[in-house]
């Protein structure tokens, strides 16, 4: 048992059987909505997390696709809250897409879990 400052006791072990229900709660949230992004947004996601941050014609040969697709793909994620489009330190007239907080989380989920997808997939969560 720990002391608490104004004197009251905290028990440990509730302590921690709180803070293991909220991490299985926030794994189970990922894990909904990483089912719910589909494969080509994860993908890209998983690209321009890897980069730091792209601009959408490196994204585009990344992917493999054209530029007016993945500008298509770049509008739906960040509608999802998946990525930002900001203007790039060096050349004012370039934007780049960059992943948000909740982007960094669902590709940081993803990654370790797509091992057994085979190459070049994304495997999805679960």
């Amino acid at each position: 048992m720990a002391q608490a400052t104004d004197g009251r006791q905290v028990e440990a072990g509730s302590v921690e059987t709180g803070l293991t229900v909220l991490l299985e709660a926030c794994d189970r949230a990922v894990e909904e909505i990483g089912a719910a992004v589909p494969p080509a947004q994860l993908r890209a996601l998983l690209i321009i997390g890897r980069a730091g941050s792209l601009n959408l014609n490196r994204l585009a040969r990344a992917l493999g696709s054209s530029a007016s697709a993945t500008s298509r793909l770049a509008d739906r994620m960040q509608a999802a809250g998946l990525l930002t489009r900001d203007r790039a330190a060096a050349s004012r007239r370039e934007i780049v897409l960059l992943p948000t907080e909740s982007g960094r989380q669902l590709a940081a989920w993803v990654r370790p879990r797509r091992t057994g997808a085979g190459p070049g997939r994304t495997g999805g969560p679960g």
